[in-house]
């Protein structure tokens, strides 16, 4: 493994080698430094008119069809890959991937089909509730597992005490974020359905908040002192964790705008990893067959990771446009009661919810292939 690492990474020394996923300056853009760049040019030059606005919705809303969809797929295309085996062999994880990826979605699409049976708005808006309380978790977490991916792969090794800090801080935030928007936002509109969030007092914001500004430095004030002893800081990863877990969350309470935008950063972070994944996967795979097997372009490593991609391209219009833009051609709802594009609405609360746990299986610590995969012998 750590030789089919070191064929697409180009990286195998040891002591200070820097250990990239993609390369330096490719890893500090698409893993968060380049979000927060961009935003802070944003908030800094960006016009505020409505017509520059609505142009920078509609764009990446043209954008998600190559980063924010695609992302999604790709997690489906790593869970389902061999589910069977996953799901019913005898890996310890086997329990999660049935739950994950049998029990949730029966019970999700239970779920909308009794609030289409009984017209109910409400009871549909509740699925939009769940999935803006999972987005912001999986932010969060995902900004969390590539400083631990980052510093694992060089050489920089939080004890317990550090991570349970480090968890303990991305939890803070994200649930803090969480009750801020509930806050700052009374009522939203996807596709055509509108749902209502909580009303919280300042007597349970305060106290969260400060107990983020506690938890801040308690972790900043750890990582500064185990990087003083390390040979390679993570530095990407740390920015990764930064970006995820306070500019992202931070920015849609700052302008609503800013939600058009933070999820093809997010989507760009995970793409990173997951193509990684993907691509020393195969190279394993190649390495293992090499000597069985013509070598040819159409075998590599590269030539899988943009099927991969092409597939997930596929998949990601069929999940989000395609199936339930079909769908709303048939008369199975009552149109007066949920507009004209309520399998719209299903399709992406739906993807967005089911992700948060099928991700919650794939990336866990404890699943050997992806500790193979990414980590390889620094696991």
């Amino acid at each position: 493994m750590v030789s089919a690492i070191a064929r697409v990474t180009g990286r195998a020394g040891t002591g200070t080698a820097r250990h990239y996923l993609n390369g330096p300056w490719v890893d500090f853009l698409t893993l968060g430094g380049g979000s927060v760049v961009i935003l802070a040019a944003m908030a800094a030059f960006f016009p505020r008119d409505s017509a520059s606005r609505a142009a920078l919705a509609g764009t990446m809303l043209f954008l998600a069809h190559f980063v924010n969809h695609p992302h999604f797929a790709h997690s489906y295309q790593v869970f389902y890959r061999g589910f069977l085996r996953k799901a019913f062999g005898e890996s310890v994880l086997a329990p999660h991937y049935r739950f994950a990826g049998i029990m949730i979605p029966a019970m999700l699409a239970v779920f909308f089909s009794v609030a289409l049976a009984k017209g109910s708005v409400p009871l549909l808006g509740l699925a939009a509730n769940v999935m803006f309380f999972t987005v912001g978790w999986h932010y969060a977490k995902q900004g969390y597992g590539i400083l631990i991916l980052d510093s694992v792969r060089n050489g920089v090794r939080f004890d317990f005490h550090e991570r349970r800090w480090l968890l303990r801080n991305t939890h803070l935030a994200w649930f803090t974020w969480w009750l801020v928007a509930n806050d700052a936002l009374s009522s939203k509109n996807l596709w055509g359905i509108e749902y209502y969030l909580l009303d919280v007092p300042d007597t349970l914001l305060i106290p969260m908040v400060s107990l983020v500004a506690v938890s801040t430095g308690v972790v900043g004030w750890r990582i500064s002192t185990r990087c003083r002893t390390a040979d390679s800081l993570p530095v990407n990863g740390l920015v990764a964790y930064v970006a995820a877990v306070y500019v992202w969350l931070l920015a849609g309470r700052l302008d609503p705008l800013l939600l058009f935008v933070v999820p093809f950063f997010h989507s760009l972070q995970y793409m990173a990893v997951v193509w990684r994944y993907r691509m020393n996967e195969q190279a394993d795979r190649s390495e293992a067959g090499e000597r069985m097997r013509r070598k040819t372009w159409f075998r590599s490593a590269r030539a899988a990771l943009v099927r991969f991609a092409i597939v997930g391209g596929i998949l990601g219009a069929a999940g989000f446009w395609l199936a339930p833009m079909a769908a709303n051609g048939l008369n199975v709802y009552d149109r007066a009661v949920f507009g004209t594009t309520v399998f719209l609405f299903i399709a992406w609360t739906f993807i967005n919810i089911h992700h948060y746990f099928i991700d919650n299986v794939i990336w866990r610590r404890d699943n050997p292939e992806m500790r193979h995969h990414l980590f390889g012998a620094k696991a």
